[in-house]
């Protein structure tokens, strides 16, 4: 507790027993009965509207969210088409260009008996 020699302990005080100035005792006066205010007619009007705008807000919520799986699955089965569309586009082409290609021109050309004349070739490109 020392620091340099300034610290010293102080003595404690005991809290003394305060007595009140003012008591105050409720005691119930069995005269006076207590009874509840009823519910206006508008507030229990206000009340059964409020729910049933609660109960209206929650289904269509729920409604909404199964709409939205409903759209999801759809979406799925859409783009799985599409993805074997372009498969199926992807092949075309592919044979297409083998089709087309010089070499095989020239193999069927020369089954017919065609020749290939250099001055009538045209390429076009689109």
């Amino acid at each position: 507790m020392a620091q340099n020699g300034l610290a010293r302990e102080l003595p404690r005080e005991i809290p003394r027993a305060t007595n009140p100035v003012h008591k105050t005792a409720v005691t119930p006066n069995p005269a006076i009965k207590t009874q509840r205010v009823p519910f206006s007619k508008f507030e229990k009007a206000l009340c059964v509207s409020f729910s049933l705008v609660v109960f209206a807000l929650a289904i269509a919520l729920v409604s909404s969210n199964i709409a939205i799986g409903n759209a999801q699955s759809t979406l799925q089965t859409v783009q799985a088409k599409v993805t074997k569309v372009q498969a199926s586009n992807t092949s075309a082409t592919q044979q297409i260009s083998e089709l087309s290609s010089r070499s095989r021109l020239n193999k069927v050309a020369k089954k017919s008996g065609l020749s290939l004349n250099n001055g009538n070739i045209r390429n076009v490109y689109k």
